[in-house]
């Protein structure tokens, strides 16, 4: 499967990797696969942003694929120092918010504490955030040997990215690596069935319409497809799929030169941008993430089921016998922008992005009858910002 299939599957499991944590236990099989978990996801870090801790329950069956719950309604706060707690509201289903201004601070320890609305209790293990030393250098090399493949089992050229940076020498450090990419994007919808619209415009001979996006059309087939260019300028948002840890324990205090973080398939010539972010964890968290890489990277993907769940540093405080899935944690970021130019590649297989994501060529709306904003041809559909897309332009594309 292409790499962007893959990224986009894990999107609805990057959240179980954000937040591991802990006082790790392997996988007990003794668990059966009707468990009914609680699964928690979340990192304090010291960016400039909105910090958010994510609860939901996973359950699973024989005769079922899993089944994520977002846990409503529950009280959730975060005790900073052991002494002062912060209180998170709940801001989209199962997502609880910090306040606005809040950022962790290095040197600070973080514990998490939570109540469902059915009175369990549950709170994390102590973290505390260490220092992060700063990314040297990112670069990137062409690989015309990427690793991942075409659907002919040829080789997809890739833009391996590398990093440089000096690790301190004044007491063991972990270190915990992610990254987003960001694509142009021509196409902002597909519509089966049915034709695009946005308010004000509407189909030819319609007058004004409250909505944006698909509305059906029964002069089409049931499994037509109609593709819609961009409107403005439009980026896909890509994460990293797999767990990137490294321990210090031989190399202390020594350069590390030419880590590598990631290898982007090149499907399209357009420049691109990655933004990664290198996290100082726990020797826990660490554990935790070497245990979740170990077991999932080496027997699948991130996007697979774990064969048992992973127990973290999450515990039930009346029943301590509770599997509880997830790490809670508290990290300081660095973190370094590279704009890939593309420029120097010299390949004539670039499928295209829209291709590599749907696995077809896009297919344009059939011309209507009659006067349009956009003449005679299809109109075109908007950049909706969410996770996975911005209208907005990347901090560092213009550098």
């Amino acid at each position: 499967m292409a790499f962007f299939s893959q990224v986009i599957r894990w999107i609805g499991c990057s959240c179980l990797l954000v937040g591991l944590q802990g006082c790790v236990n392997a996988y007990d099989p003794s668990l059966t696969l009707n468990a009914n978990l609680i699964v928690v996801s979340g990192i304090i870090t010291d960016l400039n942003e909105t910090q958010t801790i994510s609860l939901s329950r996973s359950r699973s069956s024989v005769d079922s694929l899993n089944v994520t719950i977002p846990i409503q309604r529950a009280i959730v706060t975060v005790t900073v120092n052991g002494t002062t707690p912060i209180s998170l509201v709940e801001a989209q289903p199962g997502i609880y918010q910090f306040p606005a201004d809040f950022r962790g601070k290095v040197g600070n320890s973080y514990q998490l504490h939570f109540q469902t609305s059915e009175g369990t209790v549950y709170e994390s293990s102590v973290e505390t955030m260490a220092s992060v030393p700063a990314i040297q250098r990112t670069y990137d090399q062409f690989n015309p040997q990427g690793p991942k493949k075409t659907a002919d089992g040829l080789p997809i050229p890739a833009n391996d990215i590398y990093l440089d940076m000096q690790d301190p020498a004044d007491g063991r450090n972990f270190y915990l690596w992610r990254w987003r990419l960001y694509e142009i994007q021509l196409w902002c919808a597909t519509c089966q069935q049915g034709r695009y619209v946005v308010r004000d415009i509407g189909p030819v001979g319609a007058g004004p319409i409250d909505i944006i996006g698909c509305i059906r059309d029964t002069t089409v087939g049931t499994t037509n497809l109609f593709d819609y260019p961009c409107r403005g300028l439009c980026w896909d948002i890509f994460h990293n799929t797999d767990v990137d840890v490294f321990s210090d324990v031989y190399t202390n205090g020594q350069a590390q030169v030419g880590h590598k973080v990631a290898s982007i398939p090149i499907y399209q010539r357009d420049p691109a941008l990655i933004v990664v972010e290198q996290l100082s964890i726990s020797a826990n968290a660490y554990r935790y993430y070497r245990l979740f890489a170990d077991q999932v990277q080496n027997t699948g993907t991130l996007a697979d089921s774990p064969p048992a769940p992973i127990s973290g540093n999450i515990r039930n405080v009346n029943n301590s016998s509770e599997n509880v899935v997830g790490y809670f944690s508290a990290a300081s970021v660095a973190v370094s922008r590279h704009k890939i130019s593309r420029q120097s590649v010299n390949t004539g297989m670039f499928q295209g992005l829209f291709y590599a994501i749907n696995g077809r060529a896009p297919r344009l709306e059939t011309s209507q009858p009659g006067s349009s904003p956009f003449g005679s041809t299809a109109s075109s559909a908007l950049c909706i910002p969410n996770n996975s897309r911005t209208d907005q332009v990347p901090p560092g594309w213009n550098e």
